[in-house]
């Protein structure tokens, strides 16, 4: 049962914010300026490779379908009672060869009591203490973002994930919610979306909504003292932020054919090249979806769901059916066209050869006449049947 209160000392997590952009555009690296001296985590990224590898398996790395690449590191304050508090913060670049594209900020805190109400401050944008503002300003690339998807790793020590949950149960559904309403969730949808836990590990709880994805890990420092480093608070992490990644790409996916289909009219060539393009990509987000599922079927299924990528794909479908339609009724129309004016054109020129022939007899060394009489009746021949083929299909 949740108690939604602390009544014993507080405790104290390792708190990892990674804030994802999707950018309007393609982000053109080149336009970047990229400092080759700055040091990265490389733990980090040899971990979310090992992870990677784990989750989607060596032929889809091989396949280079994703590229990560670091690209900047910053330090943006954060604001406790109008004090700084530093961080240190990467970004990195991640690009589908779809040629969707996501920016990361990964933002490592120091250790700290949980307080929900405090990082839902810093998470909110029209936050007095807002990091995104913060970030938006130092990073001016990520100002021309869509959409922003935050995810949140909490590492503890030495305590019991049961205990964690029991005491601060309702600030963790207002935090992935981002909700700072001092009216609180009724109990029973608290008791609902803490049931929603996609860990797969012991000590371990992942929660995900539309806009925030949250992984708690609490592990013994004394049995697994590796698990004990400044990464994304434990290897169980990056498989769910691997996941999350996978969804925002295939929205991003999605939405770019969408946009695609939404477009003016095309020619019966560019339909069929946009349909052909479509269903090559739509192969590759069945291939992102069946590797992605063997890691968490249940995960992948409700993050399509709340994520509204279910809906967006229908759509996508249901365009690309339009489309279909439209090849056809296209293909159907210029045939007709081109049934229509090769009707006239060879009835014409029978009509016009017969005159021909007869004004042949009549002029024999007349050929103006025979030309004036051949052109006149080929003329008539055309309008008549035009006038009678025109009619016929109105």
């Amino acid at each position: 049962m949740v108690s939604g209160h602390s009544s014993d000392k507080p405790i104290k997590v390792k708190p990892t914010f990674v804030f994802i952009f999707m950018p309007q555009d393609s982000f053109e690296l080149k336009n970047i300026y990229v400092d080759k001296d700055t040091i990265f985590n490389t733990e980090r990224l040899d971990e979310l490779h090992d992870v990677e590898l784990r989750v989607l398996g060596n032929d889809f790395l091989e396949a280079k379908r994703i590229k990560r690449q670091p690209i900047s590191k910053i330090s943006i304050p954060l604001m406790i009672n109008d004090a700084a508090l530093q961080n240190s913060t990467e970004i990195y670049l991640v690009t589908h060869r779809e040629g969707v594209q996501i920016i990361e900020v990964w933002m490592d805190l120091s250790e700290q009591e949980f307080d929900s109400r405090k990082w839902i401050d810093w998470l909110k944008k029209d936050s007095k203490y807002g990091i995104i503002n913060s970030i938006q300003n130092a990073v001016p690339y990520l100002k021309h973002s869509t959409h922003l998807y935050t995810f949140i790793g909490i590492l503890g020590k030495d305590e019991k994930l049961e205990d964690f949950i029991n005491r601060h149960g309702r600030e963790i559904i207002n935090l992935i919610y981002l909700d700072s309403s001092v009216i609180p969730f009724k109990s029973n949808f608290v008791e609902d979306e803490l049931n929603k836990n996609f860990c797969l590990r012991e000590g371990g709880a992942s929660y995900i909504s539309n806009s925030l994805a949250l992984n708690v890990m609490f592990v013994n420092s004394r049995e697994s003292p590796e698990l004990d480093h400044l990464n994304l608070q434990g290897r169980c992490a990056l498989p769910f932020i691997i996941s999350i990644e996978l969804l925002l790409l295939e929205k991003q996916i999605l939405e770019k054919y969408y946009r695609k289909l939404t477009k003016g009219s095309l020619s019966i060539n560019g339909l069929i090249g946009l349909k052909q393009e479509i269903l090559d990509g739509l192969e590759e987000y069945y291939g992102i979806i069946a590797r992605a599922t063997q890691f968490s079927e249940p995960l992948m299924e409700y993050g399509q769901q709340i994520l509204g990528i279910n809906d967006l794909y229908d759509s996508v479908i249901d365009r690309l059916d339009a489309v279909t339609f439209d090849i056809t009724t296209n293909y159907e129309r210029n045939t007709n066209v081109l049934t229509f004016w090769l009707t006239i054109l060879f009835g014409s020129l029978d009509i016009g050869l017969l005159t021909e022939s007869i004004a042949s007899i009549y002029y024999v060394h007349n050929l103006m006449m025979i030309l004036i009489w051949t052109v006149i009746s080929t003329a008539v021949t055309s309008l008549v049947i035009y006038v009678l083929l025109y009619t016929r299909i109105k």
